[in-house]
């Protein structure tokens, strides 16, 4: 659902002026803003009450308003606004001039695992700040991760978030049902594990592409795609990146349980597991979408062709300080089975990412 006001850059919206048109969806919309008051730039998100009361609207920015935490957005202030008749809610926050972690995928539409990695881990801390607060964010995802000046994961947007002082399960305003967990699906309940969940199907999509899940749900329907999470069927082993480590695997296998209680615990444990993680090397893709490795100022990639016999498989180096180049002849291999390209394959991009190339 959309505003009932068209706006563009250079209104002004109370003491507001639009600058540029930052998102939107149908929670409204949110614009970069200078606040002529302060002579400051700041996010406005923008509704109007075909989509909820004014009151209910500012309970969002009610929420924002009493966080104080360097991965949680802080909302400064709201205010209701008649525009033509309409009652428009404004709500003030921080602005990100980097923009959301979408602004970070690569031609491939999947992000750097060490950058990945370690915006998980900020969101982990954020949403373990949100705990203590009584709330639950409940809204999960890409589009709400916004990247901090120091390259830190932000959580943004408390527009579905549930209040509950004593973390006990509460019903849920609303939900975004892609990365809704399976147990909010059948008695609309969130809680600390739903948050674990979609912070689990979060980092599953950063790593290995932002599109994969929302492709399988397109792909069959919602009503089998709940069946797939109540049957703990959402995530598949071939959806996974050859160069994701088991280590990473079992963190998001683990918070994606359809059963809350074999999920992790509490953010804490997940960070935890997170941080114990060690990755040397990364992996990305160029604009044609090949694979290139990255470890101690070295370039990796391989090529492979069909003979035959079966697959060639070749790997390649180049030091970046001198361009030079080399064949990694013990890696190379010959006659290989689609299934033994796969394995030779993904030995070389895990060999990358854990340093030991």
């Amino acid at each position: 659902m959309s505003l009932r006001i068209s706006l563009k850059p250079g209104d002004n919206l109370y003491k507001y002026q639009l600058i540029r048109f930052i998102g939107g969806g149908n929670f409204g919309e949110v614009w970069l803003a200078l606040d002529v008051t302060l002579s400051r730039e700041v996010a406005v998100k923008i509704l109007d009450e075909s989509m909820a009361p004014a009151a209910e609207n500012l309970r969002e920015a009610q929420l924002g308003h009493r966080l104080q935490h360097q991965n949680v957005v802080h909302v400064h202030y709201a205010d209701v606004v008649p525009v033509s008749g309409i009652n428009i809610v404004i709500i003030a926050m921080d602005y990100h001039p980097n923009g959301s972690v979408l602004n970070l995928q690569n031609p491939s539409n999947f992000l750097v695992i060490t950058q990945a990695l370690a915006i998980s881990i900020d969101i982990l801390r954020g949403l373990e700040y949100l705990h203590e607060q009584g709330l639950f964010h409940n809204d999960i995802k890409p589009s709400n991760i916004l990247i901090g000046p120091r390259r830190e994961g932000i959580l943004t947007d408390y527009g579905i978030s549930g209040v509950s002082p004593n973390l006990q399960p509460t019903p849920a305003p609303n939900a975004y049902v892609l990365h809704r967990a399976p147990e909010t699906a059948q008695h609309n309940n969130i809680s600390v594990l739903t948050d674990i969940y979609q912070v689990g199907l979060t980092l599953f999509r950063l790593i290995n592409g932002l599109g994969l899940i929302k492709e399988t749900r397109d792909a069959i329907g919602q009503d089998s795609f709940e069946q797939l999470k109540a049957k703990n069927k959402v995530l598949a082993t071939r959806d996974y990146r050859p160069f994701v480590p088991n280590s990473i695997r079992k963190v998001i296998s683990k918070a994606t349980k359809a059963d809350p209680t074999q999920r992790f615990q509490s953010v804490l444990e997940m960070r935890r597991a997170l941080e114990n993680i060690a990755l040397y090397g990364h992996w990305t893709t160029d604009s044609t979408g090949n694979y290139q490795g990255y470890f101690s100022n070295q370039l990796f990639y391989f090529t492979y062709e069909k003979n035959s016999r079966g697959f060639k498989f070749t790997p390649y180096r180049r030091r970046l300080a001198t361009g030079n180049e080399t064949r990694i002849a013990r890696l190379c291999a010959s006659n290989l089975s689609e299934n033994g390209l796969s394995q030779a394959v993904s030995d070389f991009m895990l060999s990358v990412i854990n340093g030991n190339i």
